[in-house]
């Protein structure tokens, strides 16, 4: 069925299973239905009450553990067009499993892997990457909090655990999980037989997150070590596969690229790619270049002597090198379009579409949504205005996590907005704040209401005839915990919008190229 997920668990812990299946009972699952299948090896009973729960449950006895017997088992059941499987050592975050399902619908992407995390909010799963020997590790493992930067946004990885792996049910059919594995290496084998399969990415889904009580299973079985038999057959894997070779193999390409001169966004879109590879030259000469790129395509004049051609096209005008757009498009190798739209402009002069592939640019991974908090006016001697609660504010890094505080004076220590009106600056923020003890008015209290804005404030002065979002006079928790409800609302719904674009950003652009490159020079 389509719109369904089958997810599937080995388990034999009933403490275990009930806690997965309570966290998939709170998830958000709009948009598409799921179903739960479990290969139960327990001594005992199962306590499992599938009428406890929403979801269908079918829980099968099946002896003894084998992770990849038993999963490949429970996958030929699944009824869903997409499989999910899932260590019964983890306990899902409320919207995990929407965010997976979100990126597993993009035609791009052929395996998704969530943000895993210990019980210490330290980082578990970020993706699995090979070191020089050709070895998978998991990136910045138990080094850095699962929010961090560095693994907030999505990435195109190698490969990733087998903890949370979800793919289409028709295509795990096609490679499954290799039974010849006893304990381990069973996933990092399937993503990398996966990508010989199909040519699609495996993703990483910053915001698909969950606990994950790691080797919990495992020490239940008495499998703490990974047998060498199975080390034996991830490192003859490693050395059949390309792919685990992601950054030995980019060696392989040497690029140039044409465009225009630094300090211009085409300049900036070469420079994303060139961070990854790295034999690459941009606007000079590079006589053993196999891949010659042209961004964009009025750069091209005539194809080099030896090497592969490729020119980006952005928008067509017919104004303006319409002739140069026919002809380059007809010229090079292969043509690169920045949309749908533009790859359809190319191909209308007869374009091949196997000669055209579309590679968005989207946004730079800082850009994201962020609260921001107005201040108005200048602090007094005396704390009057409230300032203490200010600086509380601002101390708190958990809380300015996604958020800001501006001003129209340095006087509070926070970054100052200056505009011609002060009703742009009113217009330009989320909410007032009025940290003042003591008011007659406030004034921008006032501006701000008219400008449509409105404040955060305690009830004095004028405010409590007007309306405003109410905090208890001089107290910082009641505070915290309005702007904090305030700032998750906001987040949540400007992320209905952000979250269309969020695997759009340079890596994405810079992955995609290179793809593409080892795709035309039959590398991949």
């Amino acid at each position: 069925m389509t719109n369904k997920i089958s997810i599937l668990t080995i388990s034999q812990n009933n403490d275990n299973l009930t806690n997965l299946l309570d966290s998939i009972e709170k998830s958000d699952t709009k948009g598409f239905e799921i179903e739960f299948h479990c290969s139960w090896n327990g001594n005992n009973q199962h306590m499992i009450n599938p009428a406890n729960y929403s979801f269908e449950i079918s829980i099968v006895e099946e002896k003894p553990y084998h992770f990849s017997k038993n999963n490949n088992l429970l996958a030929s059941k699944a009824n869903g067009q997409f499989v999910l499987f899932l260590n019964d050592d983890i306990i899902l975050d409320q919207a995990c499993l929407s965010n997976a399902y979100h990126q597993i619908t993009n035609s791009n992407v052929g395996i998704v892997g969530a943000n895993l995390r210990f019980k210490n909010n330290n980082i578990q799963h970020a993706g699995v990457f090979f070191d020089d020997k050709n070895m998978p590790y998991h990136r910045y493992k138990n080094q850095i909090h699962y929010q961090d930067p560095r693994v907030s946004n999505n990435l195109v990885v190698p490969a990733i655990t087998g903890a949370f792996l979800m793919l289409e049910k028709d295509e795990f059919l096609q490679i499954q999980f290799d039974e010849r594995c006893d304990v381990a290496a069973q996933d990092i084998i399937l993503c990398l037989e996966y990508k010989n399969f199909f040519d699609k990415d495996i993703l990483y889904v910053a915001n698909a997150t969950a606990i994950h009580y790691e080797n919990v299973t495992r020490r239940l079985y008495d499998q703490r070590l990974t047998p060498e038999s199975d080390l034996m057959l991830l490192k003859k894997s490693t050395k059949s596969f390309e792919s685990p070779k992601f950054i030995n193999r980019n060696q392989q390409i040497k690029l140039r690229i044409i465009t225009e001169k630094p300090g211009w966004i085409m300049h900036r879109m070469a420079r994303e790619i060139a961070k990854k590879l790295p034999n690459t030259v941009i606007n000079a000469d590079y006589p053993d270049a196999n891949i010659h790129y042209y961004i964009n395509y009025g750069y091209f004049n005539k194809k080099p002597a030896n090497g592969i051609v490729v020119a980006n096209f952005t928008h067509y005008d017919p104004d303006k090198l319409n002739d140069k757009w026919e002809s380059s498009a007809h010229e090079v190798d292969h043509c690169v379009a920045i949309s749908n739209h533009t790859k359809s402009s190319v191909k209308a002069f007869n374009i091949p579409e196997d000669k055209i592939t579309v590679i968005p640019t989207g946004a730079d991974a800082s850009f994201k949504p962020k609260l921001t908090i107005g201040l108005v006016g200048r602090i007094y001697d005396g704390g009057r205005k409230g300032e203490n609660l200010v600086q509380s504010l601002l101390a708190d890094n958990e809380l300015m996590k996604n958020m800001q505080i501006v001003s129209t004076s340095d006087s509070w220590g926070v970054p100052t907005w200056n505009f011609d009106s002060m009703a742009d600056f009113y217009r330009s923020v989320d909410y007032l704040l009025v940290p003042a003890l003591y008011e007659g008015g406030p004034v921008p209290f006032m501006e701000a209401l008219a400008c449509g804005t409105m404040s955060i404030a305690p009830a004095i002065g004028v405010i409590p005839d007007f309306p405003h979002i109410e905090y208890k006079w001089n107290d910082i928790d009641s505070l915290k915990s309005i702007i904090r409800n305030l700032k998750n609302e906001y987040i949540e719904r400007k992320q209905r919008v952000s979250h269309t674009i969020e695997q759009y950003n340079w890596d994405y652009w810079a992955l995609k190229h290179i793809a593409l490159f080892h795709k035309l020079l039959g590398t991949k």
